[in-house]
């Protein structure tokens, strides 16, 4: 038996700016995706999901023509065809990853395939490379600036930036609360906006959010002024965002922010927006919790989820 799991992740600051070159801040979260092998006598290759429904019976020769665009094809992809056995069960289990059904958007298909392509290259002597891994996940997610990846990789808090992953920490001091608006969001769709945007030509919006991107992640090592920088990069991420027009501040992303501000917390949408979950950050450790009841009593979930320190990890026996 061969486990693997990886934990999901929540864009702190960067959002659509980090597909300009800007940086992003990106904390992978205790919410995990696994991936466990486990040996068969016969019936081919059986993938079982949860969370992800996707249950399927296969024979090898088929799962080694598989698509990039599905989980056999990742498998495949993942391990040699001389050393992947003729039967294998391989149960995947995304559910932490959803609420009610719901994807809460905290990047399960990067921990997914980072989960699965690493079970499978332990089976076949050698844990897959960071840079095999972006590639795997870009053809089966169809692109993305692999800060997911990097994420569900190292765990933590990382500077992602031209697909390099340097450790940061937050600063001391500072609360943070996650909101899930009770909607899922098709990331695709709103990157499809995004791009149509971007093609009219007026970028001046978007270079101002990655310069603001930039200042966040540069300022981490002081409460006050990393708290300035995030919420003047919210005020920017929501004035690109009227200006292109995507959607990012969704209906209950628009409650949350009212809400927060009353309170003097910082609120914002955590990576393409549209619904799934934001955060709420203050040195004010009552501040957040008054946010947190009144996020509740507005109809928002807040989440038992933390910034989680371990990133991909397996377990053999």
């Amino acid at each position: 038996m061969i486990e693997a799991s990886a934990p999901g992740k929540l864009v702190l600051s960067g959002e659509y700016a980090v597909l300009t070159g800007a940086p992003a801040l990106v904390a992978a979260v205790d919410r995990r995706v696994t991936c466990t092998l486990s040996a068969r006598d016969s019936g081919g290759w059986r993938f079982v999901s949860t969370g992800f429904e996707d249950d399927q019976t296969m024979r090898k020769d088929e799962v080694f023509v598989a698509p990039p665009t599905t989980i056999p094809g990742i498998a495949r992809r993942s391990i040699a065809e001389s050393e992947a056995p003729e039967h294998i069960e391989v149960r995947i289990d995304s559910a932490p990853c959803y609420r009610e059904g719901i994807k809460l958007g905290i990047g399960s298909s990067a921990a997914t395939v980072t989960a699965l392509a690493t079970a499978f290259g332990v089976m076949g002597g050698g844990a897959p490379r960071l840079a095999d891994l972006y590639d795997l996940h870009a053809d089966f997610q169809g692109g993305g600036s692999g800060l997911d990846i990097a994420a569900a990789v190292t765990g933590g808090v990382i500077r992602f930036e031209d697909r390099v992953a340097t450790p940061v920490r937050l600063p001391r001091g500072i609360h943070v609360v996650f909101v899930f608006t009770g909607r899922g969001s098709r990331t695709a769709a709103l990157l499809d906006t995004f791009d149509t945007w971007r093609q009219r030509g007026a970028t001046a919006p978007l270079e101002r959010l990655a310069a603001a991107a930039r200042e966040v992640v540069d300022c981490t090592l002081h409460p006050d002024t990393f708290l300035d920088a995030l919420g003047e990069y919210t005020d920017l991420l929501e004035r690109f965002d009227q200006s292109s027009r995507i959607g990012i501040f969704g209906p209950g992303h628009r409650r949350a922010r009212t809400l927060s501000s009353r309170l003097g917390v910082v609120y914002k949408p955590c990576g393409a927006g549209g619904g799934d979950t934001g955060m709420a950050v203050s040195a004010d450790i009552h501040a957040v919790e008054a946010f947190k009841e009144r996020a509740e009593a507005a109809g928002l979930a807040a989440l038992d989820m933390n910034i989680s320190p371990q990133g991909v990890r397996v377990r053999t026996g």
